[in-house]
């Protein structure tokens, strides 16, 4: 991917937007972090490891072993560790691939589990955007089940299709994929989630400014939004007119079943289970 290309396509249309996945250097996954540990409106971390703790047992045995376990967009791998510790209960060793866009996140986390578990774990991580590493995760050889834990219902929806169909067209008969979505419908808990009175989230968004002046010699001002100099262009705003940390405005999708049905359907994927609380869909899914 080339990043100065990919913010220039967002800089120059109508709707000027910075890529979602730009927010997450190192300073962004850290920032990140502390708001999924901290900030008491941000509801889907808490409601996603109680799904996975309560169903992982379950999930195990539905799923054949042993197999090489894929996390995209592997974070700290905080979730993850609940299928590591779960499948090492009856297999000796694991092969485990971290996948993320941030190479500290790959770095740290590689680093931190080859601690926790010493020569039970094999540990092979790939740096780089979904459309890249997802090819790469897909031709490792052997039986495997992809992970993708609160990233999928961040991006559009036509990429959610692309990316999905990416998978389904790769993934070989025994492999499975296990993607988490909020199904959250409560109004006023999805705006204090994103609204975040706390401020941990703000650091999270304000970052992308930051990043576009130390990397790109962009010359952002924060408190006026003005975007004068970066990336060999330059752009001009409007009084009042916004800069968008996101495709599509930063949207983040909260599904109903029937919505995930159509989903799969168009991505030709199929359910084998599916597991939710108040807030959070695991759903478990094979190749149609």
């Amino acid at each position: 991917m080339d990043v100065v290309e990919e913010l220039k396509r967002g800089l120059i249309g109508s709707k000027k937007f910075v890529p979602f996945w730009y927010k997450f250097d190192e300073t962004g996954c850290n920032y990140y972090n502390e708001n999924i540990q901290h900030n008491e409106y941000y509801y889907l971390h808490k409601s996603e490891k109680q799904l996975i703790s309560e169903n992982v047992l379950d999930l195990m045995n539905t799923v054949t072993q042993p197999f090489l376990l894929a996390d995209l967009g592997c974070g700290t791998a905080e979730k993850t560790k609940y299928f590591i510790d779960e499948y090492l209960t009856k297999e000796s060793t694991l092969t485990y691939m971290p996948v993320d866009i941030c190479r500290d996140s790959v770095e740290t986390t590689s680093r931190t589990l080859s601690e926790t578990y010493a020569k039970r774990l094999t540990i092979d991580g790939i740096v780089g955007d979904y459309h890249t590493v997802i090819p790469k995760v897909l031709n490792y050889p052997g039986q495997k089940l992809i992970v993708w834990l609160s990233g999928l219902f961040n991006l559009p929806y036509s990429e959610q299709i692309a990316l999905l169909s990416l998978t389904s067209q790769r993934l070989n008969d025994n492999d499975r994929l296990l993607v988490t979505f909020d199904i959250t419908q409560e109004k006023e808990t999805i705006e204090n989630a994103y609204i975040d009175p706390s401020g941990f989230l703000a650091k999270v968004n304000l970052n992308v400014l930051h990043r576009l002046n130390k990397e790109m010699g962009a010359n952002f001002d924060v408190s006026q939004y003005k975007y004068e100099d970066g990336l060999n262009m330059k752009v001009e705003f409007e009084k009042g007119e916004k800069l968008q940390l996101s495709e599509e405005g930063g949207t983040s999708y909260k599904y109903t079943e029937n919505q995930l049905n159509i989903l799969f359907e168009r991505s030709n994927l199929k359910i084998v289970k599916l597991w939710k609380n108040k807030h959070c869909a695991m759903v478990l899914l094979k190749t149609s």
